[in-house]
């Protein structure tokens, strides 16, 4: 896992990660410390990017992809952030030529697999739960009936996932996706009747229970939530026509018939009046947010929770004391309203007594204090991993920590940054850099 903090305000913004790279295998769990997440995008101009989650994209690393990207992006620079953002994006799709077949179908298998091994069940238990009708029937009218109460079970499954929210981002034709994935859409059928046949042997699916097996796979790519491993790419900096910083994160997770599976998170950007300052906790966000409001976060939602079971409860002793049934209702719901005031004026104190005021000394504050604040927040987020768990596989936050600012004159520059080599005896690698 990985702490990544943003300090942001007119002057620009400043990123601080740790080094912790956390690897699993089997039953084992190693905490590597040596991990780089935040690169210049450009060599030139002032963007970068950090990353958090998977390490790799498809199988390549992201480290590389970043330094291929700034290669070929060489002097060439864009307005906005959301620019040189959707030209990265766009860049990965390129990528994908680099990506073996294999591998591609390999994620198709990572992403649909929960789901083509839960419908085998779904269809047994279907068939189970009519087990005693089916004894009475002749053999042939069985099959037929066992038949016919799977296919009902695949509609009933591809019509669940259809009505779940479809991705904004992507949108994959039925026809393209079939010609794309046709040997691991068959395989997927295969198993699924295969499993139910461990059972029943006279299951057969016919032609259109398949295409809806299939179809139910293309539903899952579409869907808008990246629930497969992913990749955080947080962007910040300046376009050429921006005077205030911006970031945006994106969740990336597969691409799918060569089309990238991702989530946009909101663009931050300071626009004097209506946001001059913030404090951005991109991953493992809790000790940021408990400087930032005063609370630690699972504490404040276990506190809004009692409050609200507490007047609950208060609310069902009372009903059975009030004859009248409206009044009951009318009471009820006023005790209910008042838990939410309470919450509500609760959070307003905190935001008035406590987080503005401390966002409101940000927005003045010096480039080297934005740059000591986003690292302390990472130091301190992993104090709390370290001496929080015994086991030290865990501590998935640690290491050295980068950080970096990025203002629109200065451009990007290192605050503090490890290297694994010794940059007085690599002096070719500087030429190397800006000349490539």
């Amino acid at each position: 896992m990985t702490a990544i903090v943003g300090v942001i305000n007119s002057q620009g913004i400043a990123i601080a990660a740790d080094s912790a790279l956390t690897v699993s295998g089997g039953n084992i769990k190693k905490v590597y410390n040596k991990s780089n997440k935040i690169f210049t995008l450009s060599k030139y101009h002032p963007v970068g990017i950090a990353i958090y989650n998977s390490a790799n994209f498809m199988g390549i690393p992201l480290e590389t992809l970043i330094k291929m990207y700034r290669d070929n992006l060489k002097r060439k620079s864009f307005g906005t952030l959301k620019e040189y953002k959707d030209s990265f994006l766009n860049f990965l799709l390129v990528s994908l030529q680099y990506v073996s077949p294999e591998t591609k179908g390999q994620q198709l298998y990572n992403l649909c697999r929960i789901n083509y091994t839960t419908l085998p069940q779904k269809i047994i238990d279907a068939i189970g739960a009519e087990k005693d009708e089916l004894q009475i029937l002749k053999k042939g009218d069985a099959i037929v009936k066992t038949n016919e109460i799977a296919i009902s079970e695949v509609k009933k499954y591809f019509d669940l996932i259809n009505g779940y929210k479809k991705s904004s981002t992507l949108n994959i034709e039925f026809s393209d996706f079939e010609n794309s994935y046709k040997k691991e859409l068959d395989v997927i059928v295969k198993y699924i009747e295969d499993e139910v046949k461990k059972l029943y042997v006279n299951i057969s699916l016919n032609d259109d229970s398949k295409k809806i097996i299939k179809q139910t796979m293309l539903c899952v790519c579409n869907l808008d939530t990246i629930f497969e491993l992913s990749c955080g790419l947080v962007f910040f900096g300046f376009g050429d026509k921006e005077v205030f910083p911006s970031s945006q994160v994106i969740v990336l997770g597969s691409a799918i018939n060569n089309k990238l599976r991702y989530f946009e998170g909101n663009m931050v950007t300071i626009s004097p009046g209506i946001m001059n300052s913030n404090i951005l906790p991109y991953v493992q966000g809790d000790v940021t947010y408990t400087v930032l409001t005063g609370i630690d976060p699972a504490y404040q939602s276990e506190i809004n929770a009692s409050i609200k079971a507490a007047f609950n409860t208060i609310s069902d002793a009372i009903k059975p004391q009030i004859k009248n049934s409206k009044n009951s209702i009318k009471i009820a719901k006023l005790i209910t309203k008042t838990s939410d005031e309470l919450i509500s004026q609760l959070e307003n104190y905190q935001q008035l007594t406590i987080t503005s005021p401390l966002l409101d000394t940000l927005v003045h504050m010096g480039k080297e204090d934005m740059a000591e604040l986003a690292e302390s927040l990472v130091n301190i987020t992993s104090l709390k991993r370290k001496f929080s768990t015994a086991d030290p596989s865990d501590e998935s936050v640690g290491g050295p920590v980068d950080v970096a600012i990025v203002t629109k004159g200065d451009g990007f520059i290192w605050m503090k940054r490890k290297h694994y080599f010794d940059i007085e005896i690599n002096k070719g690698f500087l030429n190397k850099y800006y000349n490539s």
